[in-house]
């Protein structure tokens, strides 16, 4: 079987969908006879081919405001790609135009189109900027936006989706397509609490009192980041604490402005090394993520494995992600309630973080997440190829 994802969200600094495929190709390599091809928007057209793997990038401008992503313009030379990697099945991971080259291939020759859905779309991203332009600005975008995602998804023969919560949201928006959540994973031996190294808190100046909390992810509206920057200054000095965002999007400039007169405050780069993240988060105390939009919040099981608490707020896939046990979770938008949550994570932080490695461990591996996914694969391509 060879199965082709698009998506547009395929860069150097991309987080939670190029995880998964990532994830994905390894899991085909290693476990599968099957092939993977990725087209994805790129600078320039490209082509380049590995074992049973191959990605083609089409050439697409860049989306303004929202640097380094690209966009598909040119279907036709996306649909030209299908023709010559002639895919089994099709999964959309992002919709804005890449839909439309899948379903155009598929009067050619029918195959099986399944969309993954990672995040709310219209919820998170469209409602918050057409907002701006007044409160019923956004409930309209919002419900445009709804009806497109319905319009994808009837179109399709399956979908996936993060979590339970998001099918539900597909469903409320009055998709009758086939639904089923796949949970994500996290590579265990990677996030790991053994990778916490001394040398990286003593790089940023750190000792083992201080209070080192991380944020590894898109510094953007959606994830209210101004809210971590916010709450760390309320934390108490008895902790001496330390806020690190890693990562890229546009409220960076505005952050590391702000951390020029604040010792409390880091902004890193994005990271793009898996070890180098992995190694930052063990060498942390706790993970702090303010977003309320999140649909299954990678970052955070990411987070647990490596044996950290977290903190967040009470929204979105994190009330799923974040009970009692392993972490607190307080009201949106309300630094103060925040910072009182990350002094009382910091007083039971051993038990909090052996609880949260534990939790991992129980829930979450990509081999569970794509077993079940290429189950449903395997089972759309034998119906096809039955009806055709």
């Amino acid at each position: 079987m060879r199965v082709c994802d698009l998506t547009h969200a395929y860069t150097d600094t991309s987080g939670g969908i190029r995880t998964t495929i990532d994830a994905k190709r390894r899991y085909v390599l290693e476990h599968t006879d099957h092939e993977h091809v990725l087209i994805a928007p790129g600078p320039e057209d490209a082509v380049a081919y590995g074992d049973r793997t191959t990605t083609i990038r089409v050439a697409g401008p860049v989306i303004p405001g929202a640097a380094p992503y690209r966009v598909f313009l040119r279907i036709d030379k996306v649909r030209a790609a299908l023709r010559v990697v002639r895919p089994d099945l099709i999964e959309l991971h992002t919709l804005y135009t890449s839909p439309w080259a899948a379903f155009s291939y598929r009067r050619e020759r029918p195959i099986p189109v399944t969309a993954f859905y990672h995040t709310d779309l219209p919820s998170a991203y469209v409602q918050p900027v057409a907002a701006k332009l007044g409160e019923p600005v956004g409930v309209l975008a919002r419900e445009w936006a709804e009806s497109y995602v319905r319009a994808v998804f009837e179109r399709c023969d399956h979908g996936f989706a993060v979590s339970d919560t998001l099918v539900d949201v597909l469903r409320r928006m009055g998709i009758t397509t086939p639904l089923h959540a796949i949970p994500l994973g996290v590579d265990l031996y990677l996030f790991h609490p053994s990778r916490r190294d001394p040398a990286l808190r003593s790089e940023l100046g750190l000792t083992d009192d201080d209070a080192l909390l991380v944020y590894a992810g898109r510094l953007d509206s959606e994830k209210e980041v101004h809210v971590l920057a916010d709450a760390v200054e309320l934390v108490p000095e008895a902790l001496r604490p330390r806020l690190v965002l890693a990562g890229h999007g546009p409220h960076r400039a505005a952050l590391e402005a702000r951390a020029a007169h604040s010792p409390r405050l880091t902004v890193l780069p994005y990271i793009q090394d898996k070890q180098s993240l992995a190694r930052l988060l063990a060498s942390a105390d706790v993970y702090v993520t303010a977003g309320p939009h999140e649909t299954f919040a990678l970052s955070v099981v990411e987070a647990q494995a490596s044996g950290l608490p977290v903190v967040g707020v009470a929204a979105g896939a994190l009330v799923d992600r974040v009970p009692p046990s392993v972490g607190r979770l307080g009201p949106v938008g309300d630094a103060a309630a925040f910072a009182h949550n990350v002094e009382r994570v910091m007083a039971d932080r051993a038990a909090l973080a052996a609880a949260g490695r534990a939790h991992a461990e129980a829930q979450f591996s990509w081999e569970r997440t794509f077993q079940r996914l290429f189950q449903h694969y395997e089972a759309l391509c034998t119906k096809s190829a039955f009806l055709n």
